[in-house]
């Protein structure tokens, strides 16, 4: 067996009680154990053991003392191979643990006050400034519904009388007299085979073109579905299928089943507070900027911004399905002061008939045509 174990003990800067054993002699390697006045293990801070030149080994073992209630404390070293030990007790003075005086109670309960004075005021200016970010964000909200009423407002007063152009109709589509309103049907009429006529997509163009300036028309869309509204190059490919982008010259928005569409490549979908019966198109040509407007409750649809134009742009339809109720394009008149204005479709005559563009009409199977034309868009997503 070595020398009897030795506890030294040291009081930190902190406070705490660091309890340090050593002895000497051992063989084999020893084993070190701390126990509490009850007798409770406990496992040293660190070990050490070194043996000298003879084989015998030096041990050192430190714990540190914080539990105050912990006034005697024993180390023990014990030789396994021997089944013996050795273990000495340490009795550490009540003086050595700091006490709690007044003043520290004192400062312990200033600094409880202060920390949750501190937590409240960063929880009420939290809430201050969320209460501030939201009346910032409505009245931000505010200011743009402001804003894009009077743009639409001031949209208006470049109203222009738009008209359908017969040439570029799909066989499908049906104009009514005043080239003002269509629809589609499923039977096909028989009509001159010409460059400008769309051959495979059920649209139409406008008359008129425009190279320059600020244009603006509605259309009464009503509660019909499936159709698309907006703007295209007059030389656009009307032969075939090509995806309506802008790449290729389209610039429009969409109803299509129960979703609204922005035709961009990969379609953005539009989320309206409500569906639009009327759709205000405004064209700046200069600024590239083609804007979409909800008429029904004055709101913004959508922007297409900065593109870039040359030459002449007409308006432009589309219809996706068949049905009674047209597609009609709003009149213009001219209000008080020689302001010109739209005014409502519903001014148009509701008894005008339908009359073909050719005198030959035959039946066709329209789902022929629908079979082909929705699906081979997958750029544009078609639902």
């Amino acid at each position: 067996l070595g020398s009897d174990p030795h506890i030294s003990m040291e009081v930190q800067d902190s406070g705490e009680i660091q309890l340090e054993c050593t002895s000497v002699g051992w063989y084999p390697e020893p084993q070190v154990q701390w126990r509490t006045h009850k007798g409770e293990e406990f496992p040293s801070m660190s070990e050490s053991r070194n043996p000298d030149e003879e084989g015998l080994f030096t041990v050192r073992a430190s714990v540190i003392i914080r539990d105050t209630s912990m006034k005697n404390v024993s180390c023990c070293i014990r030789n396994l191979l021997l089944g013996q030990e050795k273990e000495v007790e340490i009795s550490i003075p009540a003086s050595f643990f700091p006490r709690l005086t007044p003043w520290m109670v004192a400062v312990a309960v200033i600094l409880v006050v202060l920390g949750l004075l501190t937590i409240g005021s960063i929880f009420f200016t939290w809430r201050l400034y969320k209460e501030r970010s939201r009346q910032r964000r409505n009245e931000l909200s505010s200011k743009e519904k402001l804003l894009e009423e009077l743009k639409w407002k001031k949209a208006t007063l470049h109203a222009v009388d738009v008209t359908l152009d017969p040439d570029t109709a799909h066989p499908h589509l049906f104009l009514y007299e005043d080239s003002k309103s269509v629809r589609l049907e499923d039977s096909r009429q028989k009509l001159p085979e010409k460059p400008e006529r769309f051959d495979s997509w059920p649209c139409v163009m406008g008359r008129e073109a425009f190279t320059s300036g600020r244009h603006y028309w509605e259309v009464e869309v009503g509660d019909r579905t499936d159709w698309a509204v907006g703007v295209c190059r007059e030389n656009v490919t009307k032969k075939g299928f090509d995806p309506m982008t802008p790449e290729n010259g389209f610039w429009a928005v969409e109803l299509y089943g129960n979703g609204y569409w922005a035709l961009t490549p990969l379609r953005t979908p539009l989320p309206l507070a409500g569906p639009p019966r009327r759709v205000g198109v405004f064209l700046d040509y200069e600024s590239g900027d083609i804007f979409f407007y909800n008429m029904t409750d004055g709101s913004h649809i959508y922007t297409f911004s900065k593109a870039s134009f040359s030459g002449p742009l007409r308006p432009f339809f589309c219809l996706w399905s068949c049905g009674k109720k047209p597609l009609t394009i709003c009149p213009v008149t001219h209000g008080l002061e020689g302001v010109t204005v739209v005014a409502d479709a519903k001014d148009i005559s509701k008894e005008i008939p339908l009359s073909p563009m050719g005198e030959d009409s035959a039946s066709g199977d329209i789902e022929t045509l629908h079979s082909k034309l929705i699906p081979l868009q997958p750029s544009q997503g078609v639902p």
